[in-house]
């Protein structure tokens, strides 16, 4: 948990550190299972690779299984500023940290430098509830119950409304 939580703290004093150097969008997107997934990523300006020779943009993702550095077939690059990122079939194990970097060799990310990350989240879109259920006693208090179905695997929030007539 230590160990976890110094990284987390790096993490945040990095990214502090170096989040003027461009934009990656969209903001911490929901994907749903099976879809494409389209990230962007856009340089403030040609002087940030003046301040970074060599280094081209670069994407890395980190999960709570593993960590994985795209190559450039996964990257299209749109101008000298900007590279768009393309997973496709984004699965369960897609959801994590996304990454865009400025490195000299997208396959091996040493030496990078972080220019913003995006926290993805991976699910499937909320069923209709089914099987609604509710007790009223005494029109103070309500109890009920329904079937959500499927697990969505992302935070989901059901709110249910009523009216006396």
């Amino acid at each position: 948990m230590t160990s976890l939580l110094c990284f987390m703290l790096l993490f945040n004093i990095h990214y502090i550190q170096s989040s003027y150097l461009g934009r990656l969008s969209p903001d911490d997107p929901y994907i749903e299972i099976g879809k494409d997934m389209n990230l962007t990523c856009v340089l403030n300006n040609e002087s940030v690779l003046k301040q970074y020779p060599n280094k081209k943009i670069c994407f890395d993702a980190v999960s709570m299984l593993s960590k994985r550095n795209f190559s450039d077939k996964d990257i299209t690059v749109i101008n000298k500023t900007a590279a768009m990122l393309h997973v496709i079939n984004v699965s369960l194990s897609d959801k994590g940290v996304f990454n865009c970097v400025l490195s000299l060799n997208c396959s091996n990310l040493f030496n990078k430098t972080l220019v913003q990350g995006q926290i993805v989240s991976v699910g499937l879109p909320p069923d209709v509830p089914s099987n609604l259920s509710c007790i009223s006693y005494n029109l103070k208090k309500m109890i009920c119950t329904w079937n959500p179905g499927r697990p969505t695997h992302i935070h989901t929030t059901y709110r249910l409304y009523w009216t006396i007539q």
